[in-house]
């Protein structure tokens, strides 16, 4: 007799429920990434990335700091023609030593040599600004990671601009510059200037959001780069929108007089600590301090867009070891803390007493959960109603490489063609109108544990690895019976705590029959169920059991057999990924075990390998 295939039950409930979530699948979470190759790590960052938002110029500068009141702009242009920075004559005003890039046969290093002058002159009469301007750097900044890029230039921290070498750290806003604005231009400091924001931000736990400034001839953008989107501005042209020009060097000089430097996106509720050659910090969370003492998972933080989840080690006041869990959730969605705190009161209405005493155990304990206060405000990114007043674009990123038809040999004193940056926007960088998707915003927040263990991915013994994959599963059951499932099983969060698995991330769980659906999931494929990667279902009841109401095409939802699946694959990763070079059988070929690991496991693209080894793994898993 054939065993029963396996198929997703039918729902005890006849009312049609939303689509969940579509999970998306990072490549910052893949090999290619890791490997430190800087074109490989751009172009993970740009295919997680996908999109940006393009807005009017004036939309964004504002969100920079205070704008010169147009007594302030006359002031400062009188002063600017004073010093000879700029030239008022019969042609009106133009900037007296810096032209046209295109038109100039110099390197770009000469040819943008005048624009540190203008902002050097500019920003200085902002009283107390905390930032200089610091022009094509001969190293490149120092890196907590294996990152060689150097920006073309950037403001810095004033107490840092004489120090040897600048980190990453210490930058508050990067350029990019290019002397022509053809596509390749336009490419060329696009991948750069978003891949020197994805350093600051992955780099700097205190960095919430960060600017940057691109400029390709004649044509200057601005940059911003939040947890919620990436967003840059319709170009200005240098040489015509000469006020506009000064008033973003004054808005980013007035950004930069705090002394915590928040208007720049430094977070002033974290210090760093230097320990050693590296660093901690201390977080302040409602009236509680908190030290860390080490990492446990930052990779959260290297999709400049989503969650930017850090996990650290860390210390109370008196000593006591907890976990602290920084990130962003999306706006209108309930924090971890709150969610586990719904799980436990489902669990106990649904629970015997002995079964919810077990699921405590099992589940990591949380004690305390809080939203970032910043000058009594709760730190949000943008607020969408901001950018929504005005005209907006989702800007598609072509990743397609560029073939360009006119050598650009600045160093050689070349004059690459100059195009329109207005013909390049529209028809080779993807405009797409995605308004009904609405802006994305997120709510920074942070959440202790009481719990501090080894991630099931880091456990070393065999025997505890699957102990450990025990009590996570037991903690699914338990979440299953109470009605609810957690939709982002992995072995990053099964945990080992004291010789008991325990299970966490409970940021993407929901009750099973929710009809709300608001979070793009992001993970890893390794671990996701089939019909999640495929969002449809491949396993159907029997036809003949079909009533007049059961629908024929139902919308795609988790379940509780896809959390099931993910530990499934979990226990494949184990032992597929683990070796005992001790007492491993005569004959085993550690080789063709990392072959099969690969064919199960094949990293950041979906694969039919993970489908073929689950109906006919026997091929892979057998003697």
């Amino acid at each position: 007799m054939q065993p029963e295939a396996p198929h997703t039950p039918p729902s005890q409930n006849s009312r049609m429920l939303s689509p969940d979530t579509v999970p998306f699948i990072r490549h910052t979470s893949g090999a290619d990434y890791r490997t430190g190759d800087l074109k490989l790590g751009r172009t993970a960052v740009l295919t997680d990335l996908g999109r940006y938002l393009r807005v009017p110029f004036d939309c964004l500068v504002r969100c920079v700091g205070a704008m010169p009141s147009q007594q302030d702009l006359q002031q400062i242009r009188n002063n600017l023609t004073k010093s000879k920075i700029l030239t008022d004559d019969e042609s009106g005003l133009q900037w007296t030593d810096f032209t046209p890039p295109a038109t100039s046969k110099g390197s770009e290093e000469n040819v943008f040599e005048p624009l540190g002058h203008i902002i050097a002159e500019i920003m200085p009469k902002v009283p107390n600004r905390g930032v200089s301007y610091i022009a094509n750097p001969n190293v490149s900044p120092l890196s907590q990671r294996n990152n060689t890029s150097r920006p073309d230039g950037y403001l810095v921290l004033n107490s840092k601009k004489t120090q040897p070498k600048i980190h990453w750290f210490d930058i508050a806003v990067p350029f990019e510059f290019k002397k022509a604005q053809d596509r390749e231009s336009l490419r060329d400091d696009e991948q750069k200037i978003i891949w020197s924001l994805h350093s600051i931000m992955r780099e700097d736990l205190r960095r919430r959001f960060a600017f940057g400034i691109t400029m390709e001839d004649t044509q200057l953008r601005l940059w911003l780069s939040s947890r919620a989107f990436l967003a840059v501005t319709e170009p200005i042209n240098f040489f015509e929108n000469i006020d506009g020009v000064i008033s973003l060097f004054h808005a980013l000089g007035s950004a930069a007089v705090s002394s915590t430097m928040e208007e720049l996106g430094w977070d002033p509720t974290v210090e760093r600590i230097r320990d050693g050659e590296g660093f901690q910090y201390k977080f302040t969370i409602g009236n509680e301090v908190f030290t860390t003492t080490r990492e446990l998972a930052t990779y959260g933080a290297d999709s400049m867009v989503g969650r930017g989840t850090r996990v650290y080690e860390a210390t109370d006041a008196e000593g006591k070891k907890v976990a602290v869990k920084d990130s962003w959730r999306e706006a209108g969605r309930q924090s971890e803390g709150e969610i586990l705190e719904n799980i436990l009161a489902s669990c106990a209405k649904k629970l015997q007493a002995e079964e919810l005493a077990d699921a405590k155990r099992h589940f990591v304990g949380v004690r305390l959960w809080k939203d970032v206060i910043i000058n009594n405000t709760p730190d949000e990114t943008l607020n969408p109603k901001f950018v929504e007043e005005h005209n907006y674009t989702w800007v598609s990123i072509d990743l397609n490489p560029i073939v360009s038809a006119t050598p650009h040999l600045p160093s050689t004193g070349d004059v690459p063609h100059s195009g329109q940056l207005s013909t390049f926007f529209p028809t080779q960088l993807g405009i797409t109108q995605r308004k009904d998707d609405g802006i994305p915003r997120r709510v920074h927040n942070r959440t202790v544990f009481h719990d501090v263990g080894v991630a099931l991915k880091d456990v070393t013994s065999l025997a505890d690895n699957l102990n450990c994959l025990s009590g996570a599963l037991l903690a699914l059951h338990y979440m299953h019976k109470a009605g609810w499932v957690h939709r982002d099983f992995s072995v990053g969060n099964a945990i080992w705590v004291g010789g008991v698995g325990k299970l966490g991330d409970f940021e993407y769980a929901k009750e099973i029959d929710a009809i709300t659906s608001n979070d793009i999931r992001t993970g890893t494929l390794h671990f996701m169920a089939l019909e999640v990667e495929s969002r449809q279902y491949l396993f159907f009841p029997d036809p003949d059991t079909f009533t007049s109401e059961t629908p024929r095409d139902p919308p795609f939802r988790m379940n509780f057999l896809h959390d099931i699946e993910s530990v499934w694959w979990a226990f494949t990763w184990i032992f597929f990924y683990h070796t005992d070079t001790e007492t491993a059988n005569a004959g085993h070929s550690f080789d063709t075990q990392w072959e099969h690991f690969q064919l199960a496991f094949p990293g950041a693209k979906p694969s039919f390998q993970r489908r073929a080894m689950m109906f006919a793994g026997k091929s892979l898993i057998s003697p």
